[in-house]
């Protein structure tokens, strides 16, 4: 069994470093254009207003993908106060904020009013959930 697990995380770790690297090549090829991003996606000949509107379907099925993930470790893991859970949480909402942040509210693309709730959102549930863990974690070393 156990080898079986190492082969499924070996896996997940190769897809991770393939779609880091797919990633950061299109970011790299965004630093000269938008032509040259699109163009990472290896569509030359494509209609780009076409070829947008794919790449923003991608985008937001990630959005779906990564808000069932946060939702599924919430109703698993955080409901019960596990800082399991809060650091996974924290961790897939904090990056994808920060993309929020990086790519969309500070070039202006995004107002912040639009942004605010899913930053306060976060924020909330950072605190009252680093809170929860950090007094259960007081009361059963006080035990």
């Amino acid at each position: 069994m156990a080898k079986l697990a190492r082969g499924g995380a070996v896996c997940f770790i190769l897809w991770g470093a393939l779609h880091i690297v797919g990633g950061g090549m299109i970011l790299l090829a965004l630093q000269q254009g938008p032509a040259a991003g699109f163009a990472a996606y290896r569509a030359p000949d494509a209609v780009y207003p076409a070829l947008a509107g794919a790449i923003l379907a991608y985008f937001a099925y990630g959005l779906v993908c990564i808000g069932a993930a946060v939702a599924a470790v919430a109703v698993l893991l955080n409901w019960k106060n596990s800082q399991l859970g809060l650091v996974v949480n924290t961790v897939l909402t904090g990056l994808t904020e920060a993309g929020l942040i990086l790519f969309l509210l500070i070039p202006g693309y995004v107002p912040l009013l639009q942004a605010l709730p899913g930053l306060l959102l976060f924020g909330g549930a950072m605190v009252l959930g680093g809170f929860a863990c950090s007094r259960t974690h007081r009361l059963a070393s006080a035990g």
